[in-house]
């Protein structure tokens, strides 16, 4: 069943913002009704991403859209909407936001401000995985700022000062960068800025494509109700606006054909946008060359280029992760949770949603270089993880190292490659949430995290031993565990694309010479972890810890539902892959059609009379019709 008309998403966003509102009435007294509330406001996008789990259905295209125009003059929308790239990441912020505000009851220090700013962090990253418009994007990515800087800074470790700067200093420069692309993507949306006729032309045939349904459901129908309409189309108000005042011009370019069909839609206005639906669709738009500071650029290489900065700081991609380290260890335990279940996937999501749609040409372009970065975070963050012997660090450069193979599988650019990187999102989101949530739990016994003055922890706490256990096989990519599936899928796709060859990559490196290397990773991340496991768990009991506790409760309560979803999607990972393959399908298509080199190559293979069957549980590009690829 799906809701119809309801503001869903909005609902979601904004829970955490009501209750926070409700948390600064209340008394500075009452700390426990306080957490209560903050709970009870996490706990809607929690329900709401189990909503979307059991009963979405991918088809590659845009549910619960919602748009209301927010600043005129700009032409800034509030607009929110899903597919299939974006409902994993719902079900994950919701899961992990609720986990980290029942994780944070042991707070005591300035209780009512620390939950009205990790309530007010929730709802901005909750934004950011619903936005539709490139502006609202950029405010919801900003909200977080703030939050996770007092956070850090006021309720972390000793250095917590260092580390909130460092993060906020980072998190800033890749903003700036990303606020550059979003004006220029803007200001050359409407074609005043392309030279080339076919370009411009090919750009208004899209985002002709995107509004003529809406045109013609106009034309046959005597008094529509425009507004109700046009919403359900996806046109916003301004462009709807637009089509309404020049109708006969729009309906004459709907009615027309050939020659005379595109000699109409190329005098059909097109305005400025933040849309990224309009701008996916315009991005022949930014194939033109330019002058920046006295060297000539393509627009699309150069903006990919600035959001590459923006999201590699956030993944975070070597040489931009040397903040991470610093806020994982001065962090509370619930804002590591948070910064390592959510925000990293942030970059992913941003490569995803904004950098492979509007600028699919830098993309492929990119491949290569994207690739090898990835490689080197997977071999770097393990071999740093290796060398640590603070719990926090080990995990802290362990996500480094993991975030790598979603870069490998995004620039693979295949179906395999891209779902696995979407995959590996979610899991490490769970796998990690739990792997720090179980060093918050020996840190708050212990007060210290030396890995080598512990030891025998497993005879004193066997269930906080035997769920340990489970949290570090997933992160290891056991089979049967939810890392196996999507490491598995990263692998299988890099091995399999051609990106590494052909007149579009630079340099040119084979993607089954990268794949066989980052494989090493494996081998690194089993020695770290073994090793960690080991020093904590086996041999004598120090005497310190024989009167520690297991784990309460409230630990359990947030350590057991991810557990749950690691086995289960380790078990039947099918529903996972359900909710995002032929949104993946749909974006591969587009990046790989806008090459034609690659288009071509990828025509050429499909025809061969041997092709190799694949599970149906893997998505395949004859999922989605028109959507086929040699590269998956």
């Amino acid at each position: 069943m799906e809701l119809s008309g309801f503001p869903l998403l909005s609902l979601y966003i904004f829970a955490p913002v009501l209750g926070m509102a409700a948390v600064l009435c209340v008394p500075s007294k009452r700390g426990d009704i306080i957490k209560t509330v903050a709970s009870a406001a996490a706990l809607v996008p929690l329900l709401i991403g189990i909503y979307l789990f059991f009963t979405y259905k991918d088809t590659g295209a845009i549910k619960f859209y919602e748009s209301h125009e927010w600043i005129g003059g700009l032409k800034a929308y509030y607009k929110v909407g899903i597919d299939g790239l974006s409902v994993p990441m719902l079900v994950l912020s919701g899961l992990v936001g609720f986990i980290a505000v029942v994780a944070s009851w042991g707070i005591e220090k300035q209780v009512k401000g620390y939950f009205a700013l990790i309530l007010l962090l929730l709802a901005g990253m909750n934004g950011v995985f619903c936005a539709l418009d490139f502006f609202l994007f950029y405010v919801f990515w900003e909200i977080m700022l703030l939050p996770m800087y007092f956070l850090i800074g006021i309720w972390g470790g000793p250095k917590r000062v260092y580390a909130a700067i460092k993060f906020f200093l980072y998190t800033m420069a890749g903003s700036v960068l990303m606020l550059v692309a979003m004006l220029a993507a803007w200001f050359w949306s409407n074609g005043d800025y392309t030279a080339k006729p076919e370009h411009k032309l090919a750009a208004r045939n899209a985002s002709f494509a995107l509004q003529e349904p809406f045109v013609k459901k106009l034309a046959n129908e005597k008094d529509p109700l425009f507004d109700q309409l046009a919403n359900r189309y996806m046109i916003d108000a301004s462009t709807a606006a637009l089509i309404k005042n020049n109708f006969s011009a729009f309906k004459m370019a709907s009615e027309a054909e050939g020659e005379a069909r595109a000699a109409a839609i190329d005098k059909l206005p097109l305005e400025r946008t933040f849309d990224f639906i309009q701008l996916k669709a315009r991005y022949n738009l930014f194939l033109e060359d330019f002058t920046f500071v006295g060297h000539k650029f393509t627009f699309a290489f150069l903006m990919f280029f600035f959001l590459y900065i923006a999201f590699a700081i956030k993944v975070p991609v070597f040489p931009f992760h040397t903040w991470l380290p610093w806020a994982h260890v001065e962090a509370p335990t619930a804002i590591s949770v948070i910064l390592a279940g959510i925000l990293l996937k942030m970059g992913v999501y941003g490569f995803l949603r904004i950098s492979f749609a509007l600028f699919p040409t830098a993309a492929v372009g990119f491949a290569v270089p994207m690739a090898l970065f990835g490689v080197f975070n997977i071999i770097y963050g393990a071999c740093c993880a290796l060398a640590q012997d603070d719990l926090k660090k080990i995990v802290a450069y362990s996500s480094v190292s993991h975030m790598g193979y979603c870069m490998l599988g995004l620039s693979a650019l295949t179906a395999n490659g891209i779902t696995g990187s979407v995959l590996q999102m979610f899991n490490h989101g769970t796998s990690t949430s739990m792997m720090f949530l179980l060093v918050g739990v020996i840190y708050d016994r212990a007060h210290h995290r030396d890995v080598n003055r512990f030891g025998g922890l497993a005879a004193q706490m066997p269930v906080y031993a035997g769920i340990f256990t489970v949290a570090l096989f997933a992160s290891m990519g056991l089979p049967g565990l939810s890392g196996f599936i999507s490491e598995i899928l990263v692998f299988l796709g890099a091995f399999n694309s051609n990106l590494g060859s052909g007149p579009w990559a630079y340099p040119q490196i084979d993607f089954t010479t990268l794949t066989a290397i980052s494989a090493i990773g494996v081998v690194l991340t089993a020695a770290y972890l073994l090793w960690m496991m080991q020093r904590v768990f086996f041999g004598p009991l120090n005497e310190k810890y024989k009167g520690y506790a297991d784990l309460s409760g409230r630990e359990l309560f947030t350590l057991v539902p991810l557990v749950i979803v690691v086995i289960a999607l380790g078990v039947y990972p099918k529903p996972l892959i359900d909710l995002t393959k032929n949104s993946v399908l749909v974006l591969q298509k587009h990046v790989v059609d806008s090459v034609p080199e690659l288009k071509s190559a990828e025509k050429r293979a499909t025809h061969e009379p041997a092709e190799a069957k694949q599970s149906p549980s893997i998505p395949s590009s004859r999922a989605v019709p028109g959507a086929k690829t040699a590269l998956n």
